[in-house]
Protein backbone atom coordinates (compact mmCIF):
# COMPACT_ATOMS: atom_id res chain seq x y z
CA UNK A 1 0.00 0.00 0.00
CA UNK A 2 2.59 2.11 1.29
CA UNK A 3 4.75 1.57 -1.75
CA UNK A 4 1.82 2.21 -4.54
CA UNK A 5 1.01 5.28 -2.35
CA UNK A 6 4.70 6.62 -3.36
CA UNK A 7 4.51 5.43 -6.85
CA UNK A 8 1.54 7.36 -7.58
CA UNK A 9 2.75 10.38 -5.48
CA UNK A 10 6.00 10.38 -7.70
CA UNK A 11 4.46 10.28 -11.19
CA UNK A 12 1.76 13.21 -9.95
CA UNK A 13 4.40 15.31 -8.54
CA UNK A 14 6.05 14.83 -12.44
CA UNK A 15 2.42 16.07 -13.65
CA UNK A 16 2.18 18.94 -11.54
CA UNK A 17 5.83 19.84 -12.33
CA UNK A 18 5.35 20.52 -15.89
CA UNK A 19 3.85 23.77 -16.57
CA UNK A 20 1.02 26.06 -15.60
CA UNK A 21 -0.71 27.18 -19.14
CA UNK A 22 -4.14 27.76 -20.89
CA UNK A 23 -6.12 29.78 -23.47
CA UNK A 24 -6.11 30.64 -26.99
CA UNK A 25 -4.14 29.02 -30.10
CA UNK A 26 -2.51 31.24 -32.45
CA UNK A 27 0.26 27.74 -33.23
CA UNK A 28 -0.83 28.54 -37.23
CA UNK A 29 0.87 31.43 -37.49
CA UNK A 30 3.10 32.00 -34.45
CA UNK A 31 6.67 29.22 -34.29
CA UNK A 32 6.57 30.33 -30.53
CA UNK A 33 3.43 29.01 -30.19
CA UNK A 34 3.58 26.40 -32.42
CA UNK A 35 6.63 25.31 -30.06
CA UNK A 36 4.42 25.94 -26.84
CA UNK A 37 1.50 23.28 -27.92
CA UNK A 38 4.09 21.16 -29.26
CA UNK A 39 6.28 21.03 -26.00
CA UNK A 40 2.67 20.86 -23.63
CA UNK A 41 1.70 18.15 -26.36
CA UNK A 42 4.22 16.01 -25.41
CA UNK A 43 4.67 16.86 -21.90
CA UNK A 44 0.61 16.01 -21.14
CA UNK A 45 0.85 12.82 -23.05
CA UNK A 46 3.92 11.52 -21.09
CA UNK A 47 2.73 12.31 -17.43
CA UNK A 48 -1.16 10.65 -19.16
CA UNK A 49 0.79 7.32 -19.99
CA UNK A 50 2.95 7.13 -16.12
CA UNK A 51 -0.15 7.95 -14.27
CA UNK A 52 -1.94 5.35 -15.98
CA UNK A 53 1.29 2.97 -15.36
CA UNK A 54 0.64 4.31 -11.69
CA UNK A 55 -2.77 3.50 -11.44
CA UNK A 56 -2.29 -0.44 -12.15
CA UNK A 57 -0.79 -0.69 -9.03
CA UNK A 58 -4.14 0.50 -7.45
CA UNK A 59 -4.58 -3.21 -7.53
CA UNK A 60 -1.96 -4.66 -5.23
CA UNK A 61 -1.93 -7.88 -7.17
CA UNK A 62 -0.27 -6.03 -9.69
CA UNK A 63 2.81 -5.84 -7.37
CA UNK A 64 4.49 -8.79 -8.89
CA UNK A 65 7.65 -8.95 -10.82
CA UNK A 66 5.59 -9.25 -13.34
CA UNK A 67 3.31 -6.27 -13.40
CA UNK A 68 6.51 -3.92 -12.38
CA UNK A 69 8.14 -5.77 -15.65
CA UNK A 70 4.79 -4.21 -17.52
CA UNK A 71 5.02 -0.97 -15.60
CA UNK A 72 8.70 -0.18 -16.48
CA UNK A 73 7.89 -1.28 -20.02
CA UNK A 74 4.72 1.09 -20.32
CA UNK A 75 7.78 3.44 -18.80
CA UNK A 76 10.49 3.30 -20.67
CA UNK A 77 8.21 3.53 -24.43
CA UNK A 78 6.18 6.70 -23.01
CA UNK A 79 9.71 8.27 -21.98
CA UNK A 80 11.33 7.29 -25.44
CA UNK A 81 8.48 8.72 -27.15
CA UNK A 82 8.84 12.09 -24.95
CA UNK A 83 12.68 12.31 -25.33
CA UNK A 84 12.07 11.84 -29.68
CA UNK A 85 9.23 14.86 -29.36
CA UNK A 86 11.57 17.17 -27.12
CA UNK A 87 14.81 16.48 -29.28
CA UNK A 88 12.43 17.28 -32.16
CA UNK A 89 11.69 20.47 -30.95
CA UNK A 90 14.24 22.50 -31.41
CA UNK A 91 15.14 25.54 -30.06
CA UNK A 92 11.78 27.98 -29.84
CA UNK A 93 12.41 31.21 -31.92
CA UNK A 94 12.63 33.38 -28.68
CA UNK A 95 15.65 34.83 -27.63
CA UNK A 96 16.61 32.47 -25.29
CA UNK A 97 15.95 29.75 -27.56
CA UNK A 98 19.49 28.26 -27.20
CA UNK A 99 19.34 27.99 -23.89
CA UNK A 100 15.97 26.49 -23.60
CA UNK A 101 17.11 23.81 -26.19
CA UNK A 102 20.17 22.69 -23.78
CA UNK A 103 18.08 22.34 -20.81
CA UNK A 104 15.86 20.51 -22.86
CA UNK A 105 19.10 17.81 -24.03
CA UNK A 106 19.44 17.58 -20.68
CA UNK A 107 16.34 17.37 -19.50
CA UNK A 108 16.52 14.40 -22.06
CA UNK A 109 19.56 12.88 -21.03
CA UNK A 110 18.26 12.68 -17.40
CA UNK A 111 14.69 11.16 -18.66
CA UNK A 112 16.88 8.09 -20.86
CA UNK A 113 19.17 7.98 -17.80
CA UNK A 114 16.82 7.15 -14.90
CA UNK A 115 14.30 5.25 -17.01
CA UNK A 116 16.81 2.95 -18.16
CA UNK A 117 17.73 2.55 -14.22
CA UNK A 118 14.27 1.82 -13.90
CA UNK A 119 14.47 -0.94 -16.48
CA UNK A 120 17.60 -2.39 -15.03
CA UNK A 121 16.34 -2.36 -11.65
CA UNK A 122 12.94 -4.25 -12.56
CA UNK A 123 15.01 -6.89 -14.46
CA UNK A 124 17.20 -7.33 -11.38
CA UNK A 125 14.67 -8.40 -9.09
CA UNK A 126 14.88 -12.01 -8.07
CA UNK A 127 11.83 -13.21 -6.40
CA UNK A 128 9.12 -11.65 -3.93
CA UNK A 129 11.89 -10.34 -1.61
CA UNK A 130 13.45 -8.35 -4.43
CA UNK A 131 10.19 -6.10 -4.91
CA UNK A 132 10.07 -3.99 -2.35
CA UNK A 133 13.88 -2.67 -2.66
CA UNK A 134 12.78 -2.42 -6.37
CA UNK A 135 10.50 -0.54 -5.92
CA UNK A 136 12.07 2.41 -3.82
CA UNK A 137 14.85 2.05 -6.05
CA UNK A 138 12.24 3.17 -9.10
CA UNK A 139 10.86 5.44 -6.38
CA UNK A 140 14.12 7.23 -6.65
CA UNK A 141 14.30 7.33 -10.42
CA UNK A 142 10.56 8.56 -10.93
CA UNK A 143 12.18 11.39 -8.33
CA UNK A 144 15.17 12.24 -10.28
CA UNK A 145 12.81 12.83 -13.58
CA UNK A 146 10.67 15.09 -11.54
CA UNK A 147 13.76 16.76 -10.02
CA UNK A 148 15.16 16.84 -13.37
CA UNK A 149 11.87 17.97 -14.94
CA UNK A 150 11.89 21.42 -12.44
CA UNK A 151 15.19 22.08 -13.07
CA UNK A 152 14.55 22.37 -16.80
CA UNK A 153 11.63 24.46 -16.39
CA UNK A 154 13.14 26.83 -14.31
CA UNK A 155 15.96 27.53 -16.44
CA UNK A 156 13.14 27.33 -19.47
CA UNK A 157 11.62 30.03 -17.31
CA UNK A 158 14.62 31.86 -16.66
CA UNK A 159 15.82 31.97 -20.05
CA UNK A 160 12.81 33.55 -21.32
CA UNK A 161 13.41 37.31 -20.47
CA UNK A 162 11.01 38.75 -22.64
CA UNK A 163 8.10 36.28 -21.78
CA UNK A 164 7.92 35.47 -25.50
CA UNK A 165 7.51 31.40 -24.55
CA UNK A 166 5.82 32.12 -21.56
CA UNK A 167 2.88 34.03 -22.93
CA UNK A 168 2.52 30.94 -25.73
CA UNK A 169 2.47 28.80 -23.27
CA UNK A 170 -0.31 30.40 -21.51
CA UNK A 171 -2.33 30.69 -25.00
CA UNK A 172 -1.92 26.99 -25.91
CA UNK A 173 -4.80 25.03 -25.35
CA UNK A 174 -2.63 22.18 -25.14
CA UNK A 175 -0.79 23.67 -22.25
CA UNK A 176 -4.41 23.47 -20.43
CA UNK A 177 -4.22 19.89 -19.80
CA UNK A 178 -1.05 19.86 -17.84
CA UNK A 179 -2.72 21.59 -14.78
CA UNK A 180 -6.31 20.49 -14.83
Amino acid sequence: MRTRILLTAAVAALALVAVGCGGDDDSDTDPTAAWASDFCSAITTWTDELQTVTSQFSDTSNLSQDGLQSASDDVRAATESLVDDLRGLGSPETDGGEEIQSALDTLSTTLETESTSVEETVEGISGLTGIPSAITAVTASLSAMGTAFSTALQTIENADVESELQNALEESPECADITS
